[in-house]
């Protein structure tokens, strides 16, 4: 298969760099500048032990872009989106097979409004890494994971072929039936995980190990299963339970990628993430007081940071 990897920070870099290392015959999107940085030192990947491997990878710019992509892997920030979308209008023809590794939602509707339904799969990303100061991937945990299948629950030949092409490397992979409901399950995840860690400012372990912390994640991950329960995904037991036992985790170092980001200092996908699922609360007329305040702290947050970032921009 022919791949264009559409983001090639923590996520896109590590998957797509996997399927390079196995010899697949995959591009990489890019800006020209990253294009360069790319030629001269690879895409360096750190594992969670320390151990450093350099991938050669190809490249692309948009300007070069034309037909013949099999897959395009888009794994890209939610405020990144319609830019890429826009950027792979030239790579995608009759057999192109579009799938996103982005949070929430949302996204399915804007690229099938974009290039058709027929493009679209769905998929799960699971993997925790970050750029590091060097631009190299830091894997903060062993391995990657990922789930994707066609968005009405069928077995196609397409996905049955990118699984195949999955296989050769060290990615845990599966094929799903329910992806859209697999996807849903992961945004109670990530909202719920994002809500308590960036509301009390801890990992997990520091959350459960006060009075009230449990109790108030418990409360997050309620409200935000109500929402799902709404919009008709309600969550299966099996997948609250497996949310509600990593958020209830006595010792656990376990964070989100919206706190981390705050840590740092960078711009989040607060509003993917978490004002998507108070937009829909309200829609509904669901109360969900605790995730609305995690909402409103990263509004504050990203507010300041913007002024900071425009008042640097203007000193110089």
């Amino acid at each position: 298969m022919r791949v264009l990897v559409v983001g090639a920070g923590a996520v896109g870099g590590y998957f797509g760099g996997s399927l390079a290392r196995e010899g697949v015959d995959v591009e990489f999107l890019v800006r020209p500048q990253q294009a360069q940085e790319l030629s001269r030192r690879g895409m360096v990947t750190v594992s969670s032990t320390g151990h450093r491997m350099t991938d050669r990878v190809e490249t692309v710019t948009a300007d070069r872009l034309g037909p013949g992509w099999d897959l395009i892997l888009l794994a890209v920030k939610a405020r990144a989106l319609n830019n890429a979308l826009d950027d792979i209008e030239a790579a995608v023809s009759d057999a192109t097979a579009i799938l996103p590794f982005l949070n929430g939602v949302g996204h399915i509707e804007t690229i099938a409004n974009q290039f058709g339904i027929r493009h679209v799969l769905g998929g799960v990303a699971t993997i925790a890494s970050e750029l590091n100061s060097s631009g190299e991937i830091t894997l903060l945990a062993p391995g990657g994971s990922a789930a994707f299948g066609e968005l009405d629950g069928r077995m196609s030949d397409r996905v049955a072929r990118i699984a195949t092409m999955f296989e050769r490397t060290a990615i845990n992979v599966s094929t799903s039936t329910t992806i859209v409901q697999d996807m849903w399950e992961k945004w109670l995840f990530m909202a719920a995980g994002g809500a308590v860690t960036t509301l009390l400012g801890a990992p997990i372990g520091e959350v459960v190990d006060v009075p009230g912390g449990p109790a108030i994640t418990e409360q997050i991950v309620s409200e935000v299963s109500s929402v799902l329960h709404a919009e008709g995904h309600a969550p299966r037991p099996q997948a609250l339970s497996r949310v509600l036992s990593t958020l209830t985790e006595a010792g656990s170092s376990f964070t989100t990628s919206l706190y981390r980001d705050v840590v740092a200092g960078r711009h989040t996908e607060a509003e993917t993430i978490l004002g998507g699922i108070s937009l829909l609360a309200q829609n509904h007329r669901i109360e969900t007081p605790i995730t609305d305040t995690a909402v409103a702290r990263l509004r504050i947050f990203e507010r300041r940071l913007s002024l900071t970032k425009r008042n640097e921009s203007t000193e110089h």
